[in-house]
């Protein structure tokens, strides 16, 4: 590992997806944002639906890789953060007519009164993923 870096990688259940030395990693955590750094203190932590970034300084600069998460979790200990992801998505993978229809249909889920406990965080997370694919398309 590179010096001062941390050690990033993702996996899926379908596919390993990354593993790289980095400088910063941005997760959705489910009881807020986190940024993590070079000699982060050890956690582990559950992620939510979201976008996921990390930061890579080169000679170029810094630059930002984003991608979407659909939950799972977060391991940090000696500057290896593992990320245990359900789905990841690349920005450049995202449709965003199957993302805008993913939104309504959660919406449209979420305005019923009478779901369970399980339907409404079900829904909440579909809500959450649209609402990640799209956003960095309207920031554009």
């Amino acid at each position: 590992m590179a010096e001062n870096k941390l050690q990033l990688s993702i996996v899926t259940p379908e596919r390993f997806v990354l593993n790289e030395d980095v400088d910063q990693v941005n997760v959705p955590g489910v009881e807020g944002d986190l940024g993590i750094l070079y000699d982060h203190a050890p956690i582990l932590t559950t992620i939510r639906a979201g976008r996921f970034s990390y930061e890579l300084l080169g000679e170029k600069g810094r630059e930002t890789i984003q991608m979407i998460v659909s939950g799972g979790y977060l391991e940090v200990t000696d500057n290896r953060v593992i990320v245990l992801a359900e789905a990841v998505e690349f920005l450049d993978e995202v449709d965003n007519d199957r993302a805008r229809a993913s939104l309504a249909k959660a919406e449209e889920a979420l305005a019923k009164t009478d779901l369970s406990d399980d339907e409404f965080a079900e829904a909440q997370d579909r809500l959450f993923r649209a609402i990640a694919r799209l956003e960095p398309t309207q920031m554009d």
